[in-house]
């Protein structure tokens, strides 16, 4: 299974699904006096919601160094959710999704170092949001 990216930047390490939502139908409806029904005019189609939970891990030398090691890994995805980079996204099944935008890259879950070293391994759970502004 690939691991999903965007602007060509891994954004898990393992465990990852995504949830890509249905294209937004754009329309305006609305009521006539004395006429059944709705008038409705289509306005094409909006965006779409995408939804990614993973598992982010790094290694170090030291518990700490494996620790530090992953908040740096964090904090340069978290970096990519500066409301301007408009990027691809590929998702868990290689599909690519143009014109992204993340919105939202954050730890669900605590950081725990594995006891077994070195190397050590530092791992998270994550869940990305971004929004494909075309379709």
């Amino acid at each position: 299974m690939p691991i999903p990216t965007f602007n060509g930047t891994p954004l898990a390490s393992a465990a990852q699904r995504d949830l890509p939502g249905s294209p937004e139908v754009r329309t305006y409806t609305e009521t006539l006096p004395g006429v059944d029904g709705r008038f409705v005019q289509l306005a094409g189609r909006g965006g779409r919601g995408i939804a990614m939970t993973a598992i982010l891990e790094a290694t170090g030398d030291t518990r700490l160094q494996a620790h530090q090691n992953l908040k740096a890994a964090l904090r340069a995805r978290q970096g990519l959710a500066d409301g301007r980079t408009v990027a691809t996204y590929v998702g868990t099944d290689g599909h690519s999704y143009g014109h992204c935008l993340l919105t939202r890259y954050r730890a669900v879950g605590q950081v725990e170092v594995c006891p077994g070293g070195p190397p050590y391994r530092a791992v998270v759970a994550v869940a990305a949001e971004l929004i494909q502004l075309t379709v």
